[in-house]
């Protein structure tokens, strides 16, 4: 099957199949040492949502973890997963019945297409990971629904790694040699010459195209060497991982069942030894969509109101 008949058929871009089990697991179990790689849900924020935020929408949510994560931290906020696989969706529903998690709400829905919400719909706009399910091409265009449906004043934030880690196994540099290579090939990410994804340097010019100011940056390390906390979690992560993008790098031309298989059981056991050292770098880029005068106008007088501040109403309105 060619990949345009297979993109008819599925209506996303994402690189690997978004109904697959193995690929939902895969995805729980790397969101979970992901959110606790970074130190928390918003640690660019100190882990504290701004006051007034109600809102949240995760784009490209997968399997729920962390919307899910963020209803049981606040409450009091409306927490929205969109994703275009809908066997993850229904699992995510069927968590947060299961953990009475109302705030959580979880919509079928493609990022590629027009979003299913009003312009300034959320207070923050979170996406992670997309690198493998964005093409190059498309990102203005997405970025574009994503700064619509932000808030005046909103936060949209993004994460990506700009490979699959960084080790001292040739197996497994190998391995994610491939998997840059393979992305690069079929349209993904930004590298020039295809042997990273080349993602990160791009997220903060996104933003300022797509209109946000005041864009900041936080870098995030992972340990996952051995004896680490996240060594057992990332290990299963690469292991079932490869295996899913064997496909494209057969495709790509990149390697062979046989020679994969050669490189696969390496990998493992130099994962394992005593001796193995990885860190896995990816970075959150993070800004503001801004007021318009009107609006500035208009918070201010909303906030001088609900606040009953002494400084009379037209002062404040004309600091702006």
């Amino acid at each position: 099957m060619s990949r345009d008949s297979h993109q008819r058929e599925r209506e996303d871009t994402y690189a690997l199949d978004p109904e697959d089990t193995a690929e939902m697991l895969r995805l729980m179990n790397q969101d979970r040492l992901v959110t606790q790689g970074m130190g928390g849900l918003f640690p660019e924020l100190d882990n504290q949502l701004p006051k007034g935020y109600e809102r949240i929408i995760d784009i490209g949510c997968g399997p729920g973890n962390w919307v899910l994560n963020v209803a049981y931290e606040y409450p009091e906020v409306e927490v929205v997963g969109l994703d275009v696989s809908r066997r993850m969706i229904k699992y995510a529903h069927t968590q947060a019945q299961t953990e009475g998690r109302e705030n959580a709400i979880f919509m079928e829905g493609n990022a590629l297409k027009p979003l299913p919400f009003p312009d300034n719909s959320f207070d923050l706009v979170n996406a992670r990971f997309m690198v493998g399910v964005i093409m190059r091409d498309v990102w203005p265009q997405v970025m574009g629904e994503l700064y619509r449906i932000v808030r005046p004043g909103g936060i949209i934030r993004l994460t990506e790694p700009d490979d699959m880690g960084t080790s001292n196994s040739l197996a497994l540099e190998e391995l994610m040699c491939f998997a840059a290579m393979a992305l690069h090939q079929l349209g993904y990410g930004f590298s020039p010459h295809g042997r990273s994804f080349g993602i990160t340097p791009l997220l903060g010019k996104f933003l300022h195209v797509a209109g946000c100011e005041q864009i900041q940056h936080r870098p995030h390390a992972f340990d996952f060497s051995y004896g680490t906390t996240f060594n057992q979690s990332q290990y299963e992560n690469w292991r079932s991982g490869f295996m899913s993008l064997l496909p494209l790098f057969k495709k790509c031309n990149l390697t062979t069942d046989e020679e994969f298989q050669v490189l696969y059981e390496r990998m493992q056991q130099e994962m394992l030894s005593e001796n193995f050292r990885a860190l896995w770098y990816m970075l959150t880029v993070w800004g503001i969509k801004p007021f318009k005068l009107e609006e500035a106008a208009f918070q201010v007088a909303e906030e001088a109101i609900k606040h009953q501040e002494s400084q009379p109403l037209a002062e404040a309105i004309g600091e702006i």
